[in-house]
Formats: structure tokens, C-alpha cells, sequence
């Protein structure tokens, strides 16, 4: 009797499943593949239940399942971020950064809940968020998200270890309170094995280190000590630089990747490819360089020689890493409060910034996807399409390949855990 029940209940499980199994198939005018970094023409994209099944020039449609034309649109994997900041809204102020710390915690959760709408809408599906969220508010927000379907997937970091003083200056002592919240203060090794057992402890996917501060560089010993408690508890660590030195001390004290990198040596780059370390270029386009230098002031001829000056070194740098062959990985760092700029968008148009250095859109996209999947160690899931990954995807309005700035501005459709969100 209890076989018989038991094979009874098995078959009304199977039987509502295939009534409710929803499949979708899509057709497309271009695909991106980024594991083989080219466009493909006239594609299908057949979804079931949130993954990939079938992928190809003629896929047969399953019976029941809707099917939508994008023949004029190009496909590509749901794009990754690696340089998010969803609990952090900074008006360019010299008061900025205090007062987007001081908004209260319901608040900035409100406020990432918006944002990280905002990058879904923009074909931004994952995002790695590391840093400036109060105390451990990014967990909160990745747990929310998890459990509400067709949200934005994130990987949070946690409160990044800083020396002291926190990463931008040194506050009076009355807003002292700001480093406390911000950040996890590394005077000694005890100080490392400490914060990265806490951080462990409440959930991160990765620790951030702040490699170097307005008050000078983290000590190679205590960057080693992160380093080695992370790889206790098998998490990966990235490290804020903007000098040569610094990027340095993170590459030698073992860190996975670095952001930023603004100046960066060639013996330094050459050693980030021998050691796999992975650069988040956090760089800005021409057209939104100017928008953001306009906000501290600057006009005329002196903005634009200034912007120029500045983004003649990012490019420079970008393509001497990429010519030594250092992995690559797309971070928007985009974190300001600035009238008339969406949040999603601003972030994408980093890509942009890239294919203005000179890197082909199918190395730039790369960036965005398989690299990005690679340095989370997702690379079975997301960041491709193909069957048997998950069903994250964008559709982009025209041809990216051949019109990048402006097709990549026009998402015609996101689709998330095969879910229709946009």
C-alpha cells in the first residue's frame, strides 16, 4: 500500500510539472558567444524552466511555448558587474560621501532595492558589490533579492578592511562614526584574521581590501595575513589601488584581482599575468567623463583637457594590460547622485569606455561575461549561452557588433532565471 501511494503521489508530481513547465523560445538576428568571442547570425534560444536548453539556427518549438521575434536584436549573456555600490548614493559634493553614509539603514535598503532594479533594466543580471554598505546591508539586500524571482543575482564583499582613517580621509572625530560603519579597520595581523573570520561568518562572497588610503599604503605584512585567514575560508580577495605600488604589494601578497589599477607599470601588469591576477578597469566613457567633470566644477577648455589628459592614461593602461595578456573583468564603480543619470545604464556605459581604448566589441564583451562568470568562479552557470546554463540573458535593441555605443543603450529585453523582467 505505501508503494502504491508513493508511485501515486511521483506521478501527480511529474504530471503538474509538465502542465506548468513554461518553455520560451526566442529568435534572434545576432548572438553574441562569448566563449568563442564572435557574433552569430540568426539564432534560436529555446528556455524551459529557467535554463537553457537549446541553442542554434532552427530549434523546435516545444508545444505550448511562447515564442517571441527579436530578429532585430542582438543576444548576449546577462551581463556582470564586478564594481557595484547598490547601497551607496553620492551627490558630487565635498560633503558627499558623508552624507550618503548618514542615510539611514532602511533607507539606503530602499534605495539598493531601486538601483539594483535599475541595472536589471539595463542588462545588468549579477553584480558583485563590494563595499560602502554600512555594516553587512549588502547581505541583507542579496538575501531579499535571492528570494524574489527575476531579481538581480549579487556577490557582496562585506565592509571593505581599511587601514586607519578608512579609505578617503580622516574625519574629525565627530564623524568617526563614518569609519566604523563603512569599514573594518586592519592595525595588525590579529586585526586581519579578525575582521576576514567575521566577514566569513556573516556570509561574503569575497573580502575587498583597500591596498592603499588617502593616508597611505596597507603594510605588505597585514595584506598578506587577509590574504591567507581568506584562503582559510576559501574566499577570494580583491584589493583597491590606484598607485603602481600598491597594486603591486597586492599582487605579491596574493590577492585575486585588483580594481582600478590607474597606474600600473609594465613590470607590474607583467607580473598580474603570471600570477592570474585579473584587472577591474573602472573607467569612464568620453561623453559621461564629461558629464562627471562638470559636476566638480570644471568647464570649457579645461574640462576637456583635463578629461582627455585622464582618460589617455586609463586607455593606456587598459591596453598594456591586455596586451600582456592580464584577464579583464567589466566593474562600473559608478556610485554618484547625479540628476538625469540612471544607475543601470551609467554603469553599462563603462563597456563603452573600453571600445574607445581601442578593444574590439568582441574582447569588450568578454568582459562583461564569460570573464566576469570566471573571476566568481560561476563560469557553469552564467556568462554564456549555451545549454545547460542558466537562463540569464539580454537582447539588445540593432546590431551590437557593428553599432556598440548606441545599441548597447537600447535594451529591447531582459530575461532573468528565464523570466521576463523588462
Amino acid at each position: 500500500m505505501r508503494f502504491t501511494l508513493i508511485v501515486f503521489a511521483f506521478l501527480i508530481s511529474t504530471t503538474i510539472h509538465a502542465q506548468t513547465s513554461k518553455s520560451l523560445l526566442i529568435r534572434v538576428g545576432k548572438l553574441y558567444d562569448s566563449e568563442k568571442k564572435a557574433f552569430i547570425k540568426d539564432q534560436q534560444i529555446l528556455i524551459t524552466d529557467g535554463m537553457i536548453q537549446e541553442v542554434g539556427i532552427k530549434v523546435k518549438k516545444p508545444k505550448g511555448a511562447k515564442e517571441v521575434d527579436l530578429s532585430s536584436c542582438t543576444a548576449t549573456p546577462g551581463l556582470i558587474d564586478m564594481h557595484t555600490h547598490l547601497l551607496f548614493n553620492q551627490k558630487q559634493t565635498n560633503t558627499g560621501f558623508t552624507e550618503a553614509s548618514k542615510v539611514p539603514s532602511e533607507q539606503r535598503m530602499a534605495q539598493g532595492r531601486k538601483l539594483a532594479q535599475s541595472c536589471i533594466e539595463a542588462g545588468i543580471t549579477t553584480s558583485r558589490d563590494i563595499g560602502n554598505s554600512g555594516q553587512y546591508l549588502d547581505i541583507k539586500l542579496q538575501k531579499e533579492l535571492a528570494n524574489k524571482k527575476g531579481s538581480l543575482s549579487m556577490f557582496v564583499s562585506g565592509p571593505i578592511l581599511s587601514g586607519p582613517g578608512g579609505q578617503f580621509y580622516k574625519p574629525a572625530s565627530a564623524d568617526s562614526f563614518l569609519i566604523d560603519q563603512e569599514y573594518s579597520i586592519i592595525r595588525n595581523t590579529q586585526d586581519a584574521q579578525k575582521a576576514v573570520n567575521e566577514h566569513a561568518r556573516q556570509g561574503v562572497n569575497v573580502i575587498k581590501v583597500c591596498a592603499e588610503t588617502d593616508n597611505g599604503l596597507l603594510e605588505t605584512e597585514l595584506l598578506g595575513a587577509i590574504v591567507e585567514a581568506a584562503k582559510t575560508h576559501k574566499l577570494p580577495v580583491t584589493a583597491h589601488t590606484n598607485s603602481d605600488k600598491a597594486a603591486r604589494n597586492a599582487v605579491l601578497a596574493g590577492v585575486n584581482g585588483i580594481e582600478h589599477g590607474y597606474t600600473l607599470s609594465d613590470s607590474t601588469i607583467q607580473l598580474m599575468a603570471e600570477r592570474k591576477v585579473y584587472l577591474v578597469p573602472t573607467d569612464v566613457s568620453w561623453e559621461q567623463g564629461k558629464l562627471l567633470v562638470a559636476g566638480i566644477g570644471k568647464k570649457g577648455k579645461e574640462a576637456d583637457d583635463y578629461l582627455e589628459s585622464a582618460l589617455q592614461a586609463m586607455h593606456d593602461r587598459l591596453k598594456r594590460a591586455v596586451d600582456h595578456g592580464v584577464t579583464i573583468v567589466f566593474g562600473s564603480d559608478y556610485y554618484n547622485d547625479i540628476e538625469g543619470l540612471d544607475r543601470g545604464r551609467s554603469s553599462v556605459n563603462v563597456l563603452v569606455a573600453y571600445h574607445e581604448a581601442g578593444i574590439p566589441v568582441t574582447e569588450v564583451m568578454q568582459y562583461a561575461t564569460v570573464n566576469a562568470a570566471k573571476a566568481l568562479q560561476e563560469e557553469n552557470r552564467i556568462g554564456a549561452i549555451r545549454k545547460g546554463m542558466r537562463a540569464d540573458l539580454v537582447f539588445f535593441e540593432g546590431d551590437l557588433e557593428q553599432d556598440f555605443a548606441a545599441a548597447l543603450s537600447q535594451v529591447k529585453m531582459v530575461v532573468k532565471d528565464g523570466m521576463q523582467v523588462k
